[in-house]
């Protein structure tokens, strides 16, 4: 049966790798426990960046009449039905 990880070799200055040492201590973990955690991460927050900067980059537009009376009669159903005791309070001037 193939394996199912891949051995990988990096370089680390001694500082960092001592700090990864008393981490790994600390917490009763193995080196390659905290850098898969460390990756997994890292790589979460590239892909969070991603989303942001692809949304930054999205035009602003004004909305259109129509949708804003869409969204002020949502609301106004909302309150009627009583689940929007919270939004009363807030949409009050």
């Amino acid at each position: 049966m193939p394996r199912a990880t891949t051995v990988l070799s990096i370089s680390l200055p001694r500082a960092m790798a001592a700090q990864l040492d008393r981490v790994r201590k600390a917490e009763h973990r193995t080196r390659s426990e905290l850098v898969r955690e460390a990756l997994r991460h890292y790589v979460s927050a590239a892909s969070t960046r991603a989303v942001r900067a692809r949304a930054a980059a999205l035009p602003e537009v004004e909305p259109e009449a129509d949708e804003i009376a869409a969204v002020a009669a949502g609301r106004a159903r909302v309150l009627r039905r009583g689940a929007g005791d919270d939004l009363a309070r807030r949409a009050k001037p």
